[in-house]
């Protein structure tokens, strides 16, 4: 009965009180939450696309219960991680529905990521957004309606649907980025005092201030929050994007800019005499999943310097 109920409530198919009032119970009950999220990888890894038909609004209207609203955010923390592994537009439109309700009050649906995790979403008009680690991205509950903006604190790429009447827009920090439809990453780390919007593919128009720049592809933009000055620099997309492929990259990254990284990369707190290494930088790129240890040797040999690990605290002395 459980399985059925919630593939009927998924389907968009109409549920009874009493089966609402189940459906309250199940949410909330912390041993059914595993069984739900097998369930969920079961049966929809291998859906199609094409076979989804729900509309966002009929869908807000299925669960009208404080209860459920209340505790939302709890199921989420189990859909996100099935979202992050089946990366499927079904699934991404019930973690709408859900993020909807419990974020009514504010208008905004958040998806976050820690240390050391990555993830990626399809948005509801059908972009998809790749985010690196301790990341934060929120979009309005009526997005694709009246406007496509998007906020962002940290690093993500994006594969943008065109749509002329509503471009979209993210907003990180002093910078605005524009498109209609195109492949951009934007890096904006509240600890990095740069801010950057790299174009790959397509156009996008940046906003900083009053001004206002466009990029062509391999084209990127570097603000510096501390001068509030831009810069254009050509890019290499191997590097903004290794991240994207688990992979560890560095040209001629300011040596506080690594440690910031590694740090949220690696979930560590890394310790050192920042005016050791103020004129230091790092060109480098690690393959994928190469561990803490490994790379710190590797940077230790280039920089010169001794480290210790104890437990997730790093010590680093010349």
């Amino acid at each position: 009965m459980p399985d059925k109920l919630i593939g009927k409530f998924i389907s968009g198919k109409r549920l009874t009180n009493d089966e609402l009032i189940l459906l309250d119970k199940l949410l909330n009950n912390v041993h059914y939450k595993s069984k739900i999220y097998h369930w969920l990888k079961e049966n929809w890894q291998y859906s199609e696309t094409e076979n989804v038909t729900l509309q966002f609004e009929q869908i807000r209207e299925k669960i009208r219960f404080s209860s459920l609203k209340a505790r939302a955010n709890r199921f989420f923390m189990v859909l996100g991680k099935v979202a992050a592994v089946l990366f499927i537009p079904l699934l991404a439109t019930f973690l709408f529905f859900y993020i909807n309700n419990q974020t009514s009050t504010t208008g905004l649906f958040t998806l976050t990521t820690q240390r050391g995790e990555q993830t990626s979403v399809i948005l509801p008009d059908g972009s998809k957004v790749w985010l690196n680690v301790d990341t934060k991205l929120n979009y309005p509950v009526d997005y694709g309606v009246k406007s496509r903006i998007i906020g962002l604190e940290g690093e993500a790429y994006f594969e943008v649907e065109k749509n002329e009447k509503l471009p979209f827009e993210v907003v990180s920090g002093d910078i605005v980025t524009k498109a209609l439809g195109t492949r951009f990453i934007v890096s904006a780390y509240p600890e990095i005092s740069e801010v950057k919007s790299s174009l790959i593919s397509g156009s996008v128009v940046v906003k900083h201030g009053s001004k206002y720049e466009t990029l062509k592809p391999g084209q990127q933009l570097v603000y510096n929050k501390n001068r509030s000055s831009t810069a254009f620099k050509s890019f290499d997309e191997n590097y903004e994007l290794a991240w994207k492929n688990d992979q560890l990259a560095f040209r001629l990254a300011p040596f506080k800019d690594v440690i910031i990284k590694l740090e949220k990369w690696y979930g560590v707190n890394i310790k050192y005499n920042p005016s050791q290494f103020k004129s230091e930088t790092l060109t480098v790129r690690f393959e994928e999943y190469e561990s803490l240890e490994t790379i710190l040797e590797v940077i230790a040999k280039a920089n010169g310097f001794k480290y210790a690990i104890e437990d997730k605290n790093v010590i680093i002395r010349k």
